[in-house]
């Protein structure tokens, strides 16, 4: 019994799948006319040109992000150079303070030489002329000479 159970399933199975399973004779197609085959010329051709825009205009955003990093570089040396030159350029502020520092200096360089020279006078003199530079100087030739009449 169980034979027959089993061969019965089997028919089942198969004989529906046989029977609707085989392939029937085509039958021209509307799709395979002249017309069908000039419209989907059409299509790919559309197709093409599309493909053909679309890599286009990849290609032209490419350079233009490609010009525009160049850009950008040229404008970031250009920053840079200007950084540089900025920070090492000489500004006329420098001259006069290096003008005014090597003043102060001689100016104190004369006043410690005259005090050696009359062996009189003390070493505030040498730092106030240092601090306030040519006003120091004139102030000590002041007294200087203030001295020099009363010894007369």
């Amino acid at each position: 019994m169980k034979r027959y159970l089993f061969i019965g399933l089997f028919m089942a199975m198969v004989v529906p799948t046989a029977a609707f399973g085989q392939e029937r004779p085509e039958r021209p197609r509307p799709q395979d006319g002249p017309r069908h085959k000039m419209q989907q010329r059409r299509m790919e051709l559309e197709l093409d040109q599309r493909e053909a825009e679309l890599e286009f205009e990849k290609e032209m955003r490419q350079l233009e992000l490609e010009e525009r990093n160049i850009e950008l570089d040229r404008q970031r040396k250009k920053l840079e150079h200007r950084a540089w030159l900025g920070h090492h350029r000489r500004s006329p502020l420098r001259g006069l303070f290096i003008v005014l520092l090597v003043v102060h200096i001689l100016a104190a360089v004369w006043v410690y030489q005259d005090i050696r020279k009359r062996s009189a006078g003390s070493g505030i003199w040498i730092v106030l002329t240092l601090l306030t530079g040519l006003c120091g100087t004139v102030v000590y030739a002041l007294v200087r000479l203030g001295d020099n009449q009363q010894k007369k």
